[in-house]
C-alpha cells in the first residue's frame, strides 16, 4: 500500500473512529469500527481493572478470532508493551494511558502471515484511539457507570451500523430504554426489530428480568389470546391443565408484540385493558390477575393508516406509541452494508469485486437484513474462496440489472426459473408497498397467508411465521 493510502488510513483511524466510537455503546461495536478501517485482521479488546485483572465478562471479540495463550494479556500488561504469542500468532497491545495499562487490544492477521510493520504501526495506532476513550473523558470507562448500567451495557445486543440514521435510532434507544415507557417500533420486514426490542430490554432496569417475544400474525386469534393470557384447565378442548399466559411469565420483565398490526378487533380490545388496567383473566377463568409487564410492540404495518380505516383500535394504538421508534430500512443506510457483511459472513467483504460491490449497493434490498443474511449464504457456497464476482450472487440480485444499467429494473435473464421470477416479483410488490403485505397481497391477487407461505419458502420470515 502506497504512503498516501496509510495516510488516509491513519486519518481515518484518529478522526472517523474516535467520532463513531464515542456513540458505540460497546467495545463490540468499536472493534467492528476498527475493522472496517484494518480488514486486514481480526481483533479483541479485554478491559483491565484497577487491580490489574481482566474478569471473563470483560473480554470481546469478533467472530472467529483464534484461541490464544491467555498469558499474553498479562505480559502485556506487565510490560505495558506490545507482546505476541508464538504459537497463535495473536499479538497483545496494552491501552496505556498516563502510565496506566486500562486495557489490551488484540489482533491477529487474517492470512496467518506475520503483521508488516505498516500494520504493526496501524494496530498500534488503534490502541491509542481505544486508550483515549477509556480515560475519564471518553465514553468508555467502566468507573463512569454504575454496576447496574455497566452490566446491561455489555448485554446489550450488538447493532451494527455506522450511518446516520442508524446513530440517530440507538441515541433514542438509550435515552428510552430506561424510562420504562410502552415503546412501538416501526419498519419494514427484516430491519430488525425484534433486535431493537432485545436492545430496549438489556438496557433497561428489567435486565435481569425475562424478555418474552410472540408474533401475533403468526397465531389465530383464540390461540393467540391463551398463549397472551394463559386459560384455566377444562376451559376448551384439549385445555387438560392450566397454563399461564406469556404476560405472567414476562411479570417484572418485558413483552415483545411482533406484527401488533394483525392482532384481530376482539383481542385489542382485552390488550387495551390489560395495558390500561394492568390485569388480566385467564381463557375460561373469573379472578383478574396482575402482571408489571413492560409491553414492546413492532409492526410493518402504518397504524395511523390502520386506524383511520378502522382495522385497528385508536384507544389502544395510543396506548401503544408512547414512544415510537422506526428501524431504517437496508436501502436506506448502503453506509452500513459492508459492516453487516463482515458481522454476518467474516472475510467476504474483502473478496467482492468492484462489480458485485456496486450490484449490492445498489440492489434495493426489499427483504432488508435477512435478504442479505440469505444472499451471503448462496455466497458461502458458490464461493468459498477467491475473488466473489456478480455471477455468484442470487439470481434476484443479478436480475436486477443495476450493475449494468438503471433502466433494466423489469428485465430478468432467459436463463431464471419460474420460481426465482415469482420471488423477483413478489419482492418488488412489497418494495414497492414499503413492505405492507396485505397491500402487497391484494396487489398480487394471493391471499395473506399464501403470501406468509411463499415468504417463508423464501427464508424471509422465520419458521413460527415470525419476521426478522
Amino acid at each position: 500500500m502506497n504512503p498516501e493510502t496509510t495516510l488516509n488510513t491513519i486519518h481515518a483511524l484518529t478522526h472517523r473512529f474516535a467520532t463513531s466510537a464515542k456513540s458505540a455503546s460497546s467495545p463490540l461495536e468499536w472493534l467492528y469500527t476498527i475493522a472496517a478501517e484494518l480488514p486486514f485482521a481480526d481483533f479483541a479488546f479485554a478491559r483491565v481493572l484497577s487491580t490489574g485483572q481482566i474478569p471473563k465478562d470483560q473480554f470481546t471479540s469478533l467472530p472467529g478470532f483464534p484461541v490464544f495463550d491467555p498469558k499474553i494479556l498479562t505480559r502485556a500488561i506487565e510490560l505495558k508493551q506490545t507482546v505476541t504469542d508464538s504459537m497463535s500468532q495473536v499479538i497483545a497491545v496494552p491501552c496505556n494511558t498516563n502510565g496506566e495499562t486500562l486495557g489490551v487490544f488484540l489482533a491477529k492477521q487474517k492470512d496467518s502471515s506475520p503483521f508488516s510493520e505498516r500494520e504493526l504501526i496501524l494496530i498500534e495506532l488503534a490502541a491509542s484511539e481505544i486508550s483515549l476513550l477509556l480515560t475519564p473523558q471518553g465514553t468508555g470507562l467502566t468507573t463512569t457507570l454504575t454496576p447496574r448500567a455497566a452490566m446491561t451495557k455489555r448485554s446489550a445486543p450488538p447493532i451494527i451500523g455506522q450511518s446516520e440514521k442508524l446513530k440517530t435510532l440507538l441515541n433514542m434507544i438509550d435515552r428510552v430504554a430506561p424510562t420504562g415507557a410502552s415503546v412501538l417500533i416501526l419498519g419494514e420486514s427484516g430491519t430488525g426489530k425484534e433486535l431493537i426490542a432485545r436492545r430496549i430490554h438489556a438496557l433497561s432496569e428489567r435486565a435481569d428480568m425475562p424478555f418474552v417475544a410472540v408474533n401475533c400474525g403468526a397465531l389465530q386469534e383464540s390461540l393467540l389470546e391463551s398463549e397472551l393470557f394463559g386459560h384455566e384447565k377444562g376451559s376448551f378442548t384439549g385445555a387438560v391443565q392450566l397454563k399461564k399466559g406469556l404476560v405472567e411469565v414476562a411479570d417484572k420483565g418485558s413483552l415483545f408484540l411482533d406484527e401488533i398490526g394483525e392482532m384481530a378487533p376482539s383481542l385489542q380490545a382485552k390488550m387495551l385493558r390489560f395495558l390500561q388496567e394492568g390485569e388480566f383473566y385467564r381463557v375460561g377463568g373469573k379472578e383478574s390477575l396482575r402482571v408489571d409487564t413492560r409491553i414492546i410492540s413492532a409492526t410493518n404495518r402504518e397504524l395511523e393508516t390502520e386506524v383511520s380505516q378502522g382495522r385497528f383500535r385508536e384507544d389502544l394504538f395510543y396506548r401503544l406509541n408512547t414512544i415510537t421508534l422506526r428501524s431504517p430500512p437496508l436501502r436506506d443506510r448502503k453506509d452500513d452494508l459492508r459492516l453487516l457483511i463482515s458481522y454476518l459472513a467474516p472475510g467476504t467483504a474483502e473478496r467482492l469485486t468492484p462489480e458485485c460491490d456496486a450490484t449490492l449497493k445498489s440492489y434495493r434490498w426489499p427483504g432488508n437484513i435477512r435478504e442479505l443474511q440469505n444472499a451471503l449464504e448462496r455466497i458461502k457456497i458458490m464461493a468459498p474462496e477467491g475473488p466473489i464476482g456478480v455471477e455468484h450472487l442470487p439470481t434476484s440480485l443479478r436480475a436486477s440489472g443495476i450493475a449494468g444499467s438503471h433502466h433494466r429494473g423489469l428485465e430478468t435473464p432467459v436463463d431464471m426459473s419460474l420460481e426465482d421470477l415469482e420471488k423477483h416479483h413478489i419482492l418488488r410488490c412489497l418494495t414497492h408497498m414499503d413492505g405492507n403485505k396485505t397491500k402487497a397481497a391484494q396487489s398480487l391477487g394471493i391471499t395473506l397467508k399464501t403470501l406468509y407461505n411463499k415468504l417463508h419458502r423464501y427464508g424471509l420470515v422465520r419458521t413460527q411465521g415470525e419476521e426478522l
